[in-house]
């Protein structure tokens, strides 16, 4: 088993592992106060679950990043409950037809809000690609933009 141990590390832990002296610690015991001594400085706080309230999508943030970010700071909170989860994602999105989506068919999970949230920015990224498409076809085929006569103009060109 104890040659087995520093396969379960990852990281920083196993960095630390690998620079122990050969035959320095004496007992799991031993090595336990000095993982605990080494890693208590980097240990993080959890975070109340009232500061997920503060997150906001920022102007120019995509939704992408802010589902990134949102759910990093979730992390950092210590037993959240999923509908204070769900009010707190509402209350920083930006995307007013979003919202409007969500409300129609309300995510009872963070899970179910991220489905909906993944289908939503692919249906985002479909309108984007074909704007982009046209906006291609028009700047190669300039004569297209060019307005027809309205009907209010006579024939003689006026």
């Amino acid at each position: 088993m104890c040659r087995a141990f520093p396969t379960t590390l990852k990281g920083p832990a196993r960095v630390w592992f690998s620079k122990i002296p050969p035959s320095s610690v004496g007992s799991f015991e031993e090595l336990s106060k000095l993982f605990v001594n080494n890693f208590i400085g980097g240990q993080r706080h959890k975070r109340s679950s009232s500061s997920l309230l503060t997150i906001e999508q920022g102007e120019n943030e995509s939704m992408q990043l802010f589902i990134t970010r949102f759910n990093r700071e979730a992390l950092s909170v210590d037993e959240v409950d999923n509908k204070l989860l769900l009010a707190a994602f509402y209350n920083g999105i930006n995307s007013d037809l979003f919202i409007h989506k969500l409300y129609k068919k309300e995510p009872q999970t963070m899970a179910e809000l991220v489905h909906s949230t993944q289908n939503f920015m692919n249906v985002e990224d479909a309108i984007i690609a074909k704007k982009r498409k046209r906006v291609k076809r028009m700047e190669a085929h300039p004569a297209r933009l060019r307005t027809r006569p309205s009907s209010k103009e006579g024939t003689d060109g006026r």
